[in-house]
């Protein structure tokens, strides 16, 4: 029987709503690109979902994890349906890996959870199993987009980054690099229709399926359409972009769902209250039904010897009255007996 992992917000387990899918689904989707045919090493592999959506295309994959339940649980879940995939226990700055065993790095929110003496022996040992031509894929939140002084610190993360530390970590190891930035957003999207002639687009587009794996999204359905036109079919149009985003910059739409689920979260909260003072008033009244049971039951034992020892002095008397009726006929003889002598001595 499978394994499960309880979602305690430190790493993401598959089934679990919110952001947090997007987020890690799509980081995972993007790195599963890029490993055909190469040997790779998610690194802080957690539950293992993304070592196992790796697998998918790579050569093999190794995911270590440092927590041995989340390795017996990839292991157990995942292991079985993939022949290159394994998993091990290990710290991700000591690794159980042979020097430049590895073509390609996936390591995703993980330098945050380690103390800052242990983030620059980490990049070291990815460099050490990294193959002379490997790639390492890390992502990182950004420290002061992530976690701003008015919101309260993320409790698993122990030394987060900005973008120049993270860049000083990486460059003695990693100095050829290209960075992508990564936020759920609110907006409006255009796209271009891909072209008769290559029938591409220049952006990449992802989506979950039904078993855990990731596909190319289909483009859907435009809403509007917006065309640019010329009226010559000699006409140079302007050259537009593949992919267009217009953002709402403020988070509105974002905070206002915040808000509504700020509402909700605070009228459960006061519903549970209310549940549970009526729990307690059930209890207490529940209470007072079974003393008031146990009083009528106290007095009606006292009720019932009552009745017993009536009972007992009825019969007593009962015995006594048939006794003095069983001795008013010699007692009469007696007095008769008595009156006829006084009357004889009187003759």
């Amino acid at each position: 029987m499978p394994l499960t992992l309880e979602f305690t917000g430190e790493r993401f387990v598959p089934g679990v709503p919110g952001e947090i899918v997007h987020e890690h689904w799509h980081r995972y989707a993007f790195a599963q690109s890029l490993t055909r045919g190469r040997r790779v090493l998610d690194a802080a592999c957690g539950e293992g979902y993304g070592s196992a959506l790796l697998a998918a295309d790579a050569l093999s994959v190794t995911g270590v994890d440092v927590d041995a339940d989340a390795v017996r649980h990839a292991s157990e879940n995942y292991e079985r349906a993939h022949p290159n995939l394994r998993f091990l226990q290990a710290s991700v700055a000591s690794l159980p890996l042979a020097d430049g065993s590895v073509d390609l790095i996936v390591s995703f929110e993980t330098i945050e959870h380690l103390p800052q003496s242990l983030q620059a022996p980490m990049i070291k040992e990815f460099a050490r199993v990294l193959a002379p031509d490997g790639i390492l894929i890390l992502s990182s939140p950004n420290r002061p987009e992530y976690s701003p002084p008015e919101t309260p610190a993320n409790p698993f993360h122990v030394h987060e980054l900005d973008r120049a530390e993270l860049e000083a970590l990486l460059v003695p190891f990693f100095p050829s690099q290209v960075w992508l930035a990564q936020r759920q957003w609110f907006g409006s999207t255009l796209w271009r229709e891909p072209s008769s002639l290559s029938g591409a687009m220049g952006a990449q587009a992802w989506q979950q399926q039904e078993d855990g794996r990731v596909a190319a999204a289909k483009l859907p359905a435009a809403k509007y359409f917006i065309v640019v036109a010329g009226r010559d079919t000699k006409t140079v149009l302007p050259s537009v972009p593949e992919l267009s985003l217009f953002s709402d910059a403020g988070e509105t739409e974002l905070k206002r769902l915040y808000h509504q689920a700020s509402e909700v979260l605070r009228l459960d909260r006061l519903a549970l209250d209310q549940q549970k003072r009526f729990q307690q008033t059930e209890q207490k009244l529940e209470k007072e039904l079974q003393e008031r049971d146990a009083a009528i039951e106290q007095m009606g034992e006292k009720i019932g010897s009552l009745e017993c020892s009536l009972k007992e002095k009825t019969a007593r008397l009962r015995y006594r009255e048939s006794l003095i009726g069983w001795l008013r006929w010699p007692l009469s003889r007696l007095r008769r007996c008595f009156s006829n002598k006084d009357l004889g001595a009187n003759g």
